[in-house]
């Protein structure tokens, strides 16, 4: 929502800068015509890195998700989801068949994957995921969770998206 507002409001000074760099043809103020076609330039150019650089959208429904990353489109099933890893700010999801360290980036931050996050707890606590070996060093880090339940409610709570799955803890894990 930032990036969108933020490159809404460089596309309304563009505009602005280059009306007032008419005008300043216009009434023959050359040194006004200068400055606001400068200005208008920089913000342009602003606002087509924006728009190469955050080119990125989301849809989720019941079954699916599709990712749309600067032109190439990702549609994963849920139910193909073959392993999923938190990162920083951004939950990353492997499909069956995919390769070793091929996965899909959802941001967290930039949009709100609840659908995802809920359909992946589920699986998790029906133990689709086990754990996988080499992820961790050694035990020390969440004992004991072969199904990865410990470390799924621990990243929820450290990503604010506890509240999904509240109900399902209190109600027995």
């Amino acid at each position: 929502m930032f990036v969108t507002f933020f490159k809404r409001v460089m596309i309304a000074v563009t505009i602005i800068c280059a009306l007032f760099s008419v005008l300043g043809s216009l009434i023959n103020e050359l040194e006004m015509a200068i400055v606001f076609a400068v200005v208008m330039l920089i913000c342009l150019l602003i606002t087509v890195g924006i728009q190469r650089k955050y080119d990125i959208t989301y849809q989720e429904t019941d079954e699916y998700f599709i990712l749309t990353v600067k032109g190439n489109e990702y549609k994963v099933f849920y139910d193909d989801i073959a392993h999923w890893q938190w990162g920083t700010g951004e939950i990353f999801v492997q499909e069956k068949g995919w390769e070793e360290g091929q996965y899909t980036a959802v941001s967290c931050i930039l949009f709100r994957p609840e659908i995802l996050i809920t359909r992946i707890a589920e699986m998790t606590f029906a133990g689709k995921f086990k754990r996988v070996d080499g992820v961790y060093p050694d035990e020390s880090v969440y004992p004991n969770d072969s199904t990865r339940e410990k470390e799924l409610i621990r990243m929820m709570k450290k990503q604010r998206y506890y509240y999904l799955i509240e109900d399902k803890v209190n109600d027995g894990r």
